[in-house]
């Protein structure tokens, strides 16, 4: 493709390809090196996922035409150095400042479909990117908590049985509600004098 059609969102499927890569290499390390079989799945679960975002987005990348550019992060050699280190897990989320309270302000990952001339394709993988990373963001916090040795506040879970159940209580109430007859009021009629 020439550069003049260049999607102007390239960067940013660049810059996520880069990142999740990143980001799978140093959980998987870490579930890897850690003693706590928990706290391993739990970090083993958000590496998968970022291993998939990767593909997913390189692949995207393939289709409209371009390749990856890898990029280095100076960072990222302390971040593995952390990881396969014998600090207790605690230590390690908090050095590197994961699994902590979720910051206040801004959504930042909505502004990834700021950009308007994104295709419904490449909007609709970053809606799921950015619903899974938030899921990842809740499920590091809920490690942290794990490593720390605090049980996870349980989420409730429903099954689709309990839902359907639901859905037909509901169908039955509205059901009845229509098929209430309703009392007509005869119309006031007030005398002039």
């Amino acid at each position: 493709m020439s550069s003049s059609n260049k999607p102007s969102f390239l960067g940013t499927l660049n810059a996520i390809v880069n990142g999740e890569r990143r980001g799978f290499e140093f959980l998987d390390a870490w579930a890897l090196k850690t003693r706590n079989a928990e706290l391993s799945g739990m970090l083993k679960t958000v590496s998968l996922r970022e291993a998939e975002h990767a593909a997913s987005f390189e692949k995207r990348m393939c289709e409209l035409g371009y390749g990856l550019q890898e990029r280095e992060d100076p960072k990222f050699k302390k971040t593995m150095k952390i990881v396969q280190s014998d600090l207790d897990d605690v230590e390690k989320f908090e050095k590197l400042g994961i699994g902590q309270k979720e910051q206040e302000g801004e959504d930042q990952l909505l502004q990834l479909l700021a950009d308007k001339s994104i295709d419904p394709h490449t909007a609709a993988l970053l809606g799921r990117f950015i619903a899974e990373e938030r899921d990842s963001g809740h499920l590091l916090q809920q490690a942290y908590q794990c490593a720390k040795g605090i049980d996870p506040v349980p989420e409730e879970k429903a099954t689709l049985t309990d839902i359907q159940e639901q859905l037909a209580k509901l169908t039955e109430i509205v059901g009845e509600l229509q098929n209430k007859p309703t009392k007509k009021k005869k119309p006031r009629v007030s005398a002039v004098k």
